[in-house]
């Protein structure tokens, strides 16, 4: 698969953004990321009409975005709008003049935007159960997702500048008025509820809940990305929400954010009420990934997100020709009856695991950490990037003890079989100098009490001091008594 650069601009009810991705298709990366706050929405909640300095200033924010995806480049760009474009009684003006300045403007109706938000949860976990909510400033769109494939959606106008509706209402009876509004939209049969399930949260409010989650709690890490909540956090979190000095004090919730945040929780409460789902998941992919999924073909879609990501940055950062796959095949025979998760996540660690070569040596097991820690990865949840983490660390600190942190994010046990994971990869760096090159004239496997690495050919001349206590290492974490070297 070619890497591309592709471009989204999104006229939304609050904003116009440009995000502007490379990478592979699979797996894109947003490399530039810049919105205008014009609230084109503001006119659902008065006379519906978009005023014309509203107009102007979203034409201005087009035209300057059209303007720097051309310069970045892009292969391809979609521009699109949503809820209020489609709402407001002259949005069809917006998208005459955008189409006078060369931009064509695609809106989407209901179904297609909780099509796309649907496709956004998929791209980053194709596997994933249970329900999405997409909240925007016009619309909350709901859909059912399960094995990779989307179900029933709803889309209704229940978007933060429309959450005067919310007040004075109980938990219980939003979660009441949601039942109501889905039957009235779609039939009392049209979205079937199914309670202990998953939900998946998008928008800007819901991501700025849970940063102040995290925040309360002393959460060891600040990545959004697939971050988990409990059922009931909407109401364990109440007071604090609407508590405009605490939200101030917080330094976590920006001061644009404050005002709608309490009306997306009571919403999100609501829901949660409605669903009972097993635990709340914030996403950072939404309705812009979900329109680059859907151009997919449905191979493509089948791809893990991770594994391609990781191996795009592989070959990009690494300092020989690329073989963190192969890599992943030699030290396999090791780890027989990994589960598919461990499995994955271990070829991710292979595929990363000459990625930091160029810092100073004193500190490349921390780059590695961060490197795991912190990248744009999809498809993992922090304890998965905690334990490519270990693996990492242990690839370039060899058994200096992992930072305290990990233990924060991942199980004692996942941890400690991703150490065994950075030792193998060490004992292969360290084999033929990080090129690859013996892995095809060499292999590993255990027999008994003793763990053997075999070499033939050119590897041979291979043999060291310094490779033999990588394999003694390596031979220990497993259980092994002893090691040797055949050949």
């Amino acid at each position: 698969m070619k890497a591309v650069r592709q471009a989204v601009i999104d006229i939304g009810s609050n904003t116009v953004r440009l995000v502007v991705y490379a990478g592979l298709p699979r797996a894109p990366l947003p490399i530039y990321n810049e919105k205008s706050r014009v609230k084109l929405g503001a006119c659902l909640a008065g006379d519906g009409v978009i005023d014309k300095a509203t107009m102007e200033k979203a034409l201005a924010a087009l035209a300057r975005f059209e303007t720097l995806a051309q310069a970045m480049k892009v292969d391809t760009m979609r521009v699109v709008a949503t809820a209020a474009t489609r709402e407001a009684k002259n949005g069809h003006e917006l998208v005459a003049k955008a189409a006078a300045l060369g931009i064509h403007v695609e809106v989407l109706d209901g179904d297609a935007e909780a099509t796309a938000a649907g496709f956004g949860i998929l791209s980053d976990n194709p596997h994933a159960n249970g329900y999405v909510g997409d909240l925007g400033g016009g619309s909350l769109e709901l859909i059912r997702i399960a094995d990779g494939k989307l179900g029933t959606r709803v889309s209704l106008p229940l978007g933060t500048l429309r959450h005067d509706i919310l007040k004075g209402k109980t938990t219980k009876q939003i979660s009441q008025m949601l039942r109501d509004d889905i039957a009235k939209a779609v039939g009392k049969a049209g979205f079937p509820i199914e309670t202990g399930l998953p939900f998946y949260m998008i928008g800007g409010s819901w991501r700025t809940f849970a940063r102040l989650h995290m925040h309360h709690i002393g959460y060891p890490l600040t990545i959004l990305s697939n971050y988990e909540m409990p059922a009931d956090a909407p109401d364990m979190m109440m007071a604090m929400v609407n508590d405009k000095d605490a939200l101030a004090r917080s330094n976590v919730v920006a001061i644009g954010r404050i005002s709608a945040l309490p009306g997306a929780n009571a919403l999100l409460a609501g829901i949660s009420g409605l669903l009972k789902p097993s635990k709340l998941i914030t996403s950072i992919y939404g309705l812009r990934e979900g329109l680059l999924f859907e151009q997919l073909t449905p191979a493509a879609r089948q791809d893990d997100p991770l594994i391609a990501a990781a191996r795009f940055e592989g070959e990009r950062l690494g300092r020989f020709p690329f073989h963190g796959d192969a890599l992943a095949q030699w030290i396999a025979p090791v780890f027989a009856g990994q589960s598919p998760n461990d499995a994955r996540l271990c070829r991710a660690a292979c595929l990363l695991s000459d990625s930091v070569w160029n810092a100073n040596p004193e500190y490349r097991a921390d780059h590695a950490l961060d490197l795991a820690l912190d990248g744009s990865w999809p498809g993992v949840n922090a304890s998965d990037r905690a334990v490519i983490a270990a693996a990492l660390w242990t690839v370039h600190a060899g058994k200096r003890t992992l930072p305290e942190m990990l233990t924060a994010l991942a199980t004692p046990g996942a941890l400690a079989q991703a150490v065994i994971w950075g030792l193998a990869i060490r004992l292969a760096h360290r084999l033929d100098g990080g090129t690859g090159g013996a892995l095809a004239d060499s292999r590993i496997d255990g027999d008994g009490a003793t763990l053997r690495l075999h070499l033939t050919g050119s590897a041979v001349r291979l043999q060291s001091n310094s490779v033999q206590r990588r394999l003694q290492a390596l031979g220990e974490a497993l259980g092994y008594a002893q090691a040797e070297i055949l050949g």
